[in-house]
């Protein structure tokens, strides 16, 4: 018994520190590392009692609030990998220090893809007279399939990019998949994004299915210190740091974020904090409006995803003007904007994961 009581000292001294440590620090509005608003202390109301609305809260923001989080996380997600867990989180873990997120074929939003293809097909038939392309960027276990652990669960990509093409048509779509898995490291490690690299190599797909010369733009590394998304979610104090490069000698007249407007598509600010893929455009925004300098009348609009911002400054040659939406946050009339910007162009960019959850596209349907 005497031999027991140490450990059990140890353990409830600990348990009181940390008690103590999270009532006397103050509480933290959003966590870097995980890229999100943590829970606050929650009102206490009859009507949230009895709905179980407060207790949810509660216990979330007893989750989110106690001291060293993030050392706790990172501490759970190395036992579990120590067990010979994979799966952590819903982040498989690689080889060659790859995370994956898992999204299995029960998983799949299928009904959504579909609904979202035909919102698509039809913004494209009612503007025929618009060059219309479509370039889905696979998902990273898609191409680096070779990497997943053992027996990873991952649904069938190209099921889905076979009912894209017989939806859309494919004389409108961009399959960028084969030269993505010619690369070196077409995605980040610990991110989900595509590399600069592959939204290069994505660039002079393009390039060759719309006619466009291929420009060579030299890449530089601006930081060589990346931890992404996925690092987010399992927080292993041995996870890989990557490089983000940026375009060389782009230089355009103006970059106009939701009304903030600079002369650069790089937020270089952005490479001191958590989130450094922020560096190009300085994050999401409902709608950007680039003006090159080029003085060719072409406009493009893009509605997309986060993977287009790397995939932009490829394209400040080839555009007078260029428009990103993020459907997500834009709540005015597409159908209005085409007219009023005289598109010339249009490129729908996701991820195909990203656009299959989409619930937004529906701001695309023809207005009748």
């Amino acid at each position: 018994m005497k031999r027991e009581l140490p450990p059990l000292i140890a353990v409830a001294v600990i348990l009181l520190g940390l008690s103590l440590a999270t009532l006397l620090l103050p509480d933290r509005d959003f966590s870097p590392n995980e890229n999100r608003y943590l829970q606050q202390a929650p009102r206490l109301t009859a009507d949230r009692v009895l709905s179980g609305k407060f207790t949810e809260e509660a216990e979330k923001y007893e989750s989110d609030q106690i001291a060293l989080r993030d050392v706790w996380m990172g501490a759970a997600s190395f036992m579990q990998r120590l067990a010979g867990k994979q799966d952590i989180g819903g982040v498989y873990l690689g080889r060659n220090g790859y995370y994956f997120a898992r999204l299995t074929e029960d998983e799949f939003p299928q009904s959504q893809y579909e609904k979202n293809l035909r919102t698509v097909d039809a913004f494209f038939d009612a503007h025929d007279d618009v060059d219309c392309r479509i370039l889905m960027a696979p998902s990273p276990a898609a191409v680096l399939s070779d990497l997943l652990p053992a027996n990873a669960l991952i649904y069938d990509a190209a099921l889905r990019h076979e009912q894209l093409t017989q939806a859309v048509g494919g004389d409108r779509v961009i399959d960028v998949k084969d030269d993505l898995a010619a690369l070196e490291q077409p995605y980040y490690r610990t991110d989900h994004h595509w590399t600069t690299e592959g939204a290069r190599a994505a660039y002079e797909v393009w390039c060759a299915a719309t006619g466009h010369t291929i420009r060579e733009m030299p890449l530089t590394a601006a930081t060589d210190s990346f931890r992404g998304t996925l690092y987010s979610k399992v927080l292993l104090p041995d996870s890989a740091y990557d490089s983000i490069s940026l375009a060389e000698g782009v230089r355009v007249r103006s970059v106009d974020c939701d009304g903030t407007v600079t002369d650069s598509l790089y937020d270089r600010s952005k490479l001191a904090e958590k989130d450094k893929y922020a560096v190009f455009f300085g994050g999401n925004w409902s709608r950007v409006t680039v003006k090159t300098g080029v003085e060719n009348g072409k406009t493009l609009l893009m509605v997309k995803d986060s993977f287009a911002n790397s995939f932009v400054p490829f394209l400040t040659e080839d555009y007078e003007t260029i428009i990103m939406l993020d459907l997500r946050f834009f709540a005015e009339s597409v159908e209005e904007l085409m007219a009023e910007e005289n598109v010339t162009d249009v490129l729908v960019l996701y991820e195909l994961s990203n656009f299959a959850s989409d619930r937004n596209l529906f701001k695309l349907e023809p207005q009748r």
